[in-house]
């Protein structure tokens, strides 16, 4: 009889301990797994992440084509002897940030510290132009101003530019100027005079 309730401790014994190695098998089974799908989520989000940045790159290097030709284009519209245009994506503090330059001869150099404000403002006009472009259908443009540093000899280039630019582009520009030569190209003009304190407006072409 004792030699049965001890048999039977064995037993109950060995069975608890079959049952806790497969519980334990079980466990580590499944944390197998779990780590397995872990490394497979892991190598597609690397997978993924390195498709992102390709893109990416390749998203930044045709902008860095089509805005640069454009702004070099209304830059050498208006005057061969303006200088070209250039912008590069880098990475700063981990964003994406743009650098932009004039470029003659070779050498690269910040816009504001070019003399004369004329490319400036040619620049700064086809970059606006060109940007919205790219974000909008048909974008209407009010522009007071833009070229004020513009030499007055260059103002009927500035014309054709504006005239090359909106129909190539598909954008609408309205501008207001003390320009008498910068409506050459203009579809349309219209004279602001103020007559006993009112304004009046007519159309000259």
């Amino acid at each position: 009889m004792q030699s049965n309730q001890v048999f039977e401790k064995l037993w109950t014994a060995v069975q608890s301990d079959v049952s806790r190695r497969s519980e334990i098998t079980k466990q580590i089974t499944h944390k197998q797994e779990v780590k397995e799908s872990l490394e497979r989520r892991l190598d597609g989000a690397s997978k993924a992440r390195t498709v992102i940045q390709v893109v990416a790159e390749l998203t930044q290097s045709n902008l860095e084509i089509h805005i640069a030709s454009l702004v070099t284009t209304a830059l050498k519209a208006v005057s061969p002897d303006f200088p070209e245009f250039a912008l590069e994506f880098t990475t700063r503090r981990n964003q994406p940030e743009c650098d932009l330059y004039f470029v003659e001869k070779g050498e690269k150099y910040h816009p504001l510290n070019g003399s004369g404000g004329g490319p400036k403002d040619i620049a700064s006009f086809a970059l606006k132009i060109g940007y919205w472009s790219l974000k909008k259908n048909s974008p209407t443009f009010v522009l007071d101003e833009p070229f004020h540093f513009v030499s007055p000899d260059l103002q009927e280039k500035v014309s054709e530019m504006i005239e090359m630019l909106s129909k190539e582009l598909g954008v609408q520009i309205i501008m207001v100027s003390h320009a008498d030569s910068i409506n050459v190209a203009a579809n349309k003009t219209f004279l602001t005079e103020k007559k006993n304190g009112i304004s009046q407006v007519k159309e000259v072409n």
